[in-house]
Parts: structure tokens; sequence; C-alpha cells
């Protein structure tokens, strides 16, 4: 999905041209996902199975908005227990600085996923701006899984911020010591419209529970269902 004229990427001049820009979610999709098949093996009564491939609502996500992508070669090492953590630009790109860390007593707490990690934080050069009443909801790429970090998610009021968006992050990965190279997939961002909503909660009527085993039963069995009935136009 692209928001046509909602937002703007801007870097500094010496940057462009120089290093990966931002394009649609939909241009990075994961290695894993593009290699499945639609179909894998038969159920017992002999009918295809269907394979995530066929989900809509896993590409559509994985398709949402823009990605970010890593600027530069980075090369990291990590020991066994995650305490140490080093990361250095490779090759020493002019403009770039190493990636910084945020001190543990700003997450402190029993529940951050790795004990006493200092979040390290991976420099964005792009300036993010959207047009008036839309933010970005800042987030890790959907389903790419086996990135050795993830980035915290975050929302920002990117039609207010004149600043550059720094991505503070978990390393995942004990034992590293490699290089994540330029243009692999760094942020998702996801401009939307800001307002008000409220909620309801009820019990289902009667016409919307047999609506709701209806389309049950033809999602089991009309193989694209919601591709050709129920998915919007993107």
């Amino acid at each position: 999905m692209i928001f046509k004229d909602v937002i703007e990427f801007a870097c500094h001049e010496n940057l462009y041209g120089a290093i990966p820009e931002p394009r649609p979610a939909n241009k990075f999709l994961p290695e894993w996902y593009k290699k499945i098949k639609p179909f894998n093996g038969r159920d017992p009564n002999k009918f295809p199975i269907r394979t995530v491939k066929k989900c809509m609502p896993v590409l559509d996500a994985m398709s949402l908005g823009y990605i970010i992508p890593l600027p530069v070669d980075l090369h990291f090492i990590t020991n066994h227990d995650l305490s140490y953590i080093k990361g250095v630009v490779r090759g020493g790109d002019e403009g770039f600085g190493n990636p910084e860390r945020h001190h543990f007593c700003q997450i402190e707490s029993e529940k951050w996923p790795i004990n006493n990690q200092d979040p390290i934080k991976l420099i964005n050069p792009w300036y993010i701006k959207t047009k008036p009443g839309w933010s970005c909801y800042i987030t890790a790429p959907a389903n790419h899984f086996g990135c050795p970090f993830t980035i915290m998610s975050g929302v920002v009021d990117t039609d207010k911020y004149d600043s550059l968006i720094q991505f503070p992050a978990i390393w995942n990965t004990p034992n590293f010591d490699d290089t994540l190279f330029a243009g692999m997939p760094m942020a998702q961002i996801i401009p939307f419209k800001r307002s008000k909503q409220d909620m309801i909660c009820r019990a289902m009527t009667k016409k919307e529970s047999d609506t709701v085993e209806k389309r049950n039963f033809m999602l089991g069995n009309q193989g694209d269902c919601y591709k050709n009935k129920i998915r919007a136009e993107r």
C-alpha cells in the first residue's frame, strides 16, 4: 500500500544517492516468504493444503508502508550472554558514527527481554515528514524472522517533529561476529491519519453469528475467498 503525497523522506545532500533509499515495504519481502510454495501436500480429504503464501493478511502486513534500510555496512561483535555488544561502521564510511548505546537504567525492568543489556541505537539518516494530521508508526519489519536485532516500536507525530528519528533496538544474537550489509531492512514506517476512536464491546447478533459461520465455511472451502471477495483493492 502506497500513501500518495502523504510522506516524504529526505537526507543530507552529501548522502543523497550514496546510501540506500527508503522504498515501499512490498519491495522488501523476506526471503523465507518468497521461497515458500502456495501449497504443500494434501489433507486427509485429498484437498491441497494452503500455506502462508496464500494468506493475504500476512502479505499485507509485510507490504504496509515503507522500509528504511540499513544505510551502511555495520560489523557487530557480541559475547555469549550479550553483556558485550560492539558495532562499528565497516570501511569507515564518512558521515556515519558507530552505533550508539542507551544506558540500561533508561529501560531497567524485570521484563526487559535480555537482562542488563543496554539497548543499541541504530542511526537513521532519513528525515521523515508527513502531511498535517498524519503520524508514523515505526516498528521492526513485519515477519522478517532471524534478524539479529529488533527495533523498539514507537509512534512519532512526523508532521510536527522536525528532527531525525533514531531507532533504539535490542540485540537478539549471542556470539555474533559478522557484518550487516547496507540495504537490509532496518525499520518499517507506517503512516496513519490521527483520529479519536471509540470502542464498543457487545455480543454478536444472530445475523452476525450466521454470517460468520457462513464466511468461515467459504474461507475453508474456497481457496481465494478472502483475496477475491473480502480484501480491499490495493
